[in-house]
């Protein structure tokens, strides 16, 4: 039997319906590239959600930090590469480079931290039951450089307000983590325009079900700030922070 792939390439043409008004892969289509990627190399290696499920247990995006060098456009042709990194306490690190086919050029550069939820209970798992996983897992970083700290604690305010629909939801029944990159592409655009990302940070803190009402709002003493507050449970959703081209 040939040993398993431990870096995974995914070859994908930026599709009319990644891109946003200046003809560029937007950040929900980015953020589906590497998620579908992550999912099928899990699935590959043998602890994807067709086996986890087993054990009434699922993959749950926790954090992600995407560095921007530049957006693809449209038809353009890009090759993805993804690896498992590590397993620490609660979560395992998978990264990502994204690569322009034609010239080699690095494109994007992502890390993003899963954890491993009981379907039951919807508490985190430790990965020390787990550890024979790190035999597919590769030292290397995509990103070197440092990501800056995100100040919570700052006063927000209030840009717009969404109710998460049926559309939004994926097999453990929460949003998706499509929805947050979309409802955090949308408050960028409301705060700063069309302006070029180099670097975005998100982690995610509680799931939104059907019917939820969630809060978008922009930090008051930092505007690159951004979280999504569930005003019912008074709890936050996610936190994100954007850096801007200057």
């Amino acid at each position: 039997m040939s040993e398993k792939k431990k870096i995974w390439t995914v070859h994908h043409k930026i599709n009319w319906d990644d891109t946003n008004m200046s003809g560029t892969l937007n950040l929900t289509g980015l953020n589906v590239l590497l998620q579908r990627a992550a999912v099928e190399h899990a699935e590959y290696l043998g602890f994807g959600y067709h086996h986890m499920i087993r054990q009434n247990l699922s993959w749950v995006l926790f954090r992600i930090n995407i560095q921007i060098s530049r957006m693809p456009g449209w038809q353009e042709k890009v090759r993805l590469v993804t690896w498992p990194r590590e397993l620490a306490n609660l979560t395992a690190f998978r990264e990502f480079i994204l690569y322009s086919d034609k010239s080699d050029e690095i494109l994007c550069r992502a890390s993003s931290e899963w954890l491993l939820i009981n379907l039951d209970t919807r508490r985190p798992q430790k990965m020390d039951d787990y550890r024979q996983f790190e035999k597919y897992t590769t030292p290397e970083k995509a990103i070197i450089r440092d990501i800056p700290k995100v100040n919570r604690k700052q006063d927000f305010t209030d840009l717009f307000s969404i109710v998460t629909r049926y559309s939004g939801l994926d097999l453990n029944g929460h949003a998706n983590a499509r929805k947050y990159i979309d409802w955090l592409d949308d408050a960028i655009y409301e705060v700063h325009g069309e302006k070029t990302l180099v670097l975005m940070h998100m982690t995610y803190f509680h799931e939104c079900i059907y019917g939820e009402e969630l809060i978008v709002q922009k930090g008051g003493t930092d505007p690159t700030v951004f979280r999504g507050w569930k005003p019912a449970k008074n709890e936050m959703a996610f936190l994100a922070k954007v850096e801007i081209d200057k």
